[in-house]
């Protein structure tokens, strides 16, 4: 899938985990706030897998050594849907963002701690989901965007990124998800590469959906970047506009209530 196509569906996804306004799973429901900031952080972070490919719109956010960087993420993992494309990075992905939890700072004459770590991974996404789905213009701006949102939310509302960890676990994995789709389909347990046994690899769709490289696809959307995932994309955005707004429509209420 591309990188707005992916966007959408992290932002889609948290939806239907999180809001009670809207048909949704409700597995993990949280208030109105956390399913509109949500939203947006799990669509960044629904593009951090490309981070292992050197030309990925996220290796654009920083001038020369954004693409250095995804560079290295690429040489360190295998390359483009290797190892960032796994169940072990979705893993990696969580206990990083829990790690970074335990970031903290206290101002001076301050009586609590700041979650800076917290902040900064919220930043980044919020930043990458700006710019993807075309909030703002630049990378400046977005990083602007970013910064602001991540910093209102650690003065004001620092419990919220309570859930950040399950945010951005879903967003990551969202996207393996969705490049599962693809012909290309992905690694899930990379580094194994287990082959299907000689007589499922007879049977002409299960050899397409295990393939023998270890890479696993249903690829009923063809290439990545087909018509069938524009068209999947028009009904996820629409879900994602109405969580989010119910959401929005729910916190004013609470405000001015």
């Amino acid at each position: 899938m591309m990188g707005t196509s992916h966007a959408i569906s992290g932002s889609a996804s948290w939806v239907a985990v999180t809001s009670t306004a809207v048909p949704a799973l409700g597995l993990y429901p949280l208030g109105p706030s956390a399913v509109v900031l949500g939203s947006v952080i799990c669509a960044g972070a629904a593009l951090l897998p490309d981070a292992d490919h050197h030309n990925a719109t996220i290796a654009h956010s920083v001038p020369v050594a954004g693409r250095v960087a995804a560079g290295a993420v690429g040489k360190l993992t295998g390359g483009h849907r290797h190892g960032m494309h796994s169940l072990l990075a979705v893993v990696g992905i969580v206990a990083g963002t829990t790690a970074l939890s335990y970031l903290e700072w206290t101002p001076s004459g301050w009586d609590h701690a700041l979650q800076v770590g917290s902040a900064a991974a919220a930043a980044a996404c919020v930043t990458f989901a700006a710019k993807v789905l075309k909030l703002v213009k630049t990378w400046p701006m977005a990083w602007l965007f970013g910064l602001l949102m991540a910093g209102a939310v650690l003065l004001w509302a620092p419990s919220e990124f309570a859930w950040l960890p399950v945010c951005i676990g879903i967003g990551f994995l969202v996207h393996l998800l969705g490049d599962a789709l693809t012909i290309e389909g992905v690694p899930f347990l990379w580094p194994l590469k287990p082959r299907a046994p000689k007589f499922v690899q007879a049977l002409p769709i299960i050899n397409v959906m295990w393939k023998v490289n270890g890479y696993f696809a249903v690829p009923i959307l063809g290439h990545a970047g087909s018509w069938r995932e524009w068209l999947l994309t028009i009904p996820l955005t629409a879900y994602a506009l109405w969580g989010v707004g119910e959401a929005v429509v729910d916190l004013f209420r609470g405000v001015t209530g």
